[in-house]
C-alpha cells in the first residue's frame, strides 16, 4: 500500500523504530509464483515489501480469479488481518522474486500503540487505499471494458514518461483485474490496433495516438 503523499517513507519510519533497533524484523525471500499467504488462513505477521512485486487476488469457488492489486516496493500487508483478528481473505503471490521483512503480531501491535509515526502513516495510507479501491469498484461496475483498457493504457503511458511509448502488458493479470477473459481484452486491443491507435506484439504495446485513446475514453465514460 504505497502512498503518494509527501512524507517520510515507511522505511524511514521502520529504521527509526524500536523493533528495528532490537533486531525484531525478520527478512524472508520468495521465488516467482511462490504463494506468500493463502486465503482463509491466519498469518500473525505484518509484512513490508522491500524487493519485487506481489499479486493480491481472490479466487472464487468456480475458479474465477479477481486481482485486487499489484503491490510493489514499500507496500505492506497483514495489518488488516491483525487488527480485525481474521484470516486472509485474499491470496498473496510473488509475481517476481520477492524479498520481505516481517514483524510478529505481538511486536507489531506494541509498536503501533507506542509510535505515533507508524500509526499516522498506516491511517493515511489505509485511507488512500480505501479511496482507490472504491474508485476501482465504481469503474468496474459502471464503465465498459473499452473505457477501462483505454484508461489503463493512458495511465501506463503517463507513468512511463513522454519519451517511452512502448511498455509491457500482462494480459493474464489484466484479465484478473478487470474480471474478464483474456479473449475479451485481446478483442478490444485488436479494435484499437485496427484503428491505428496502438501497435501490439505479444505482451508489448506501443502507443501510436494518445489523443485518440483519450477521446475514446471520454466517449465510453458514460
Amino acid at each position: 500500500m504505497k502512498t503518494s503523499f509527501d512524507e517520510e517513507s515507511i522505511f524511514d519510519i521502520v529504521k527509526k523504530s524500536k523493533p528495528w533497533e532490537c533486531g525484531q524484523w525478520e527478512e524472508i525471500e520468495y521465488e516467482e509464483n511462490d504463494i506468500i499467504c493463502k486465503s482463509h488462513e491466519i498469518y500473525p505477521f505484518f509484512y513490508i515489501l522491500i524487493e519485487g512485486q506481489t499479486n493480491i487476488y481472490h479466487t472464487s469457488e468456480k475458479g474465477k480469479t479477481y486481482s485486487q492489486s499489484v503491490y510493489g516496493v514499500g507496500s505492506y500487508f497483514g495489518e488488516l488481518e491483525i487488527f480485525s483478528q481474521r484470516p486472509f481473505i485474499c491470496e498473496v503471490r510473488a509475481l517476481t522474486k520477492v524479498k520481505l521483512i516481517r514483524l510478529s503480531k505481538r511486536v507489531f501491535e506494541k509498536w503501533v500503540s507506542e509510535d505515533i509515526r507508524i500509526t499516522h502513516y498506516l491511517l493515511r495510507s489505509l485511507c488512500e487505499t480505501t479511496y482507490e479501491l472504491s474508485k476501482k469498484a465504481i469503474e468496474d461496475t459502471l464503465y465498459s471494458l473499452k473505457f477501462r483498457i483505454c484508461d489503463y493504457l493512458i495511465f501506463e503511458f503517463e507513468c512511463a514518461g513522454e519519451t517511452i511509448k512502448t511498455f509491457s502488458m500482462n494480459k493474464n493479470l489484466l484479465s484478473q483485474r478487470f474480471v474478464v477473459t483474456k479473449r475479451s481484452i485481446n478483442r478490444i486491443l485488436k479494435e484499437l490496433s485496427d484503428e491505428g491507435y496502438i501497435e501490439t506484439s505479444g505482451e508489448m504495446i506501443r502507443i501510436i495516438d494518445l489523443n485518440a485513446l483519450e477521446e475514446i475514453r471520454e466517449c465510453e465514460r458514460f
